[in-house]
């Protein structure tokens, strides 16, 4: 009964997260969807609009807490605890932002990036664990075929960091791809849960 409740709570968070993460992208903020990367939102010119991005990253660290405490309960330690961990580094992001882009990077834009770093790690190795654990083979299947948007997602990320005169193009539309499937992982991976 209690993993039940997690995963509808879990369900309800990333759903909230998709919909600010939405508002992020329509609010003003100087921000561009495609050059500029998600983090970008926590310095958008418009308060209401960091408010927003800063919310999301929020409502994501709690479910994903939430989920790896249903993990934990339900006996998948070593899981649990790397969503936790990624939580922690979620709920933390908001706090340290990024320089931006074309600004010489501070102590606190390369804490930044090595937090992200971390993050993105995190939320994409989990993607396969969590495809095993869950219930029904659907999920299952959901969830592998997520993890292979997300590792073509991250190829194109980190391409686009690397090449300058990619990232102009592809950097924020790669990073936004990768960011909605570990924003959608949870939401599948608590609905298989919750029905096992």
């Amino acid at each position: 009964m209690a993993v039940k409740m997690l995963a509808v709570s879990v369900i309800f968070l990333f759903s909230v997260r998709l919909i600010l993460l939405v508002v992020a992208h329509l609010r003003p903020g100087g921000i561009d969807p495609i050059r500029d990367a998600v983090s970008d939102y926590a310095r958008a010119s418009a308060p209401t609009t960091r408010t927003v991005a800063a919310a999301a990253s929020w409502a994501a660290a709690v479910g994903w807490a939430l989920l790896g405490v249903g993990l934990l309960i339900d006996g998948e330690v070593a899981l649990g605890w790397q969503l936790v961990a990624l939580a922690v580094v979620v709920g933390a992001i908001p706090l340290v932002p990024t320089d931006g882009p074309g600004v010489s990077m501070t102590m606190r834009g390369r804490l930044h990036l090595l937090m992200a770093i971390v993050w993105f790690a995190l939320a994409y190795r989990t993607i396969e664990p969590l495809s095993r654990v869950v219930g029904g083979d659907l999920p299952a299947r959901i969830l592998s075929a997520l993890a292979t948007v997300a590792a073509l997602a991250l190829v194109a990320l980190v391409v686009s960091r690397v090449l300058p005169p990619l990232r102009s193009r592809t950097f924020g539309l790669s990073e936004r791809v990768f960011v909605l499937v570990v924003t959608v992982v949870p939401i599948v991976a608590a609905a298989g849960l919750g029905n096992r």
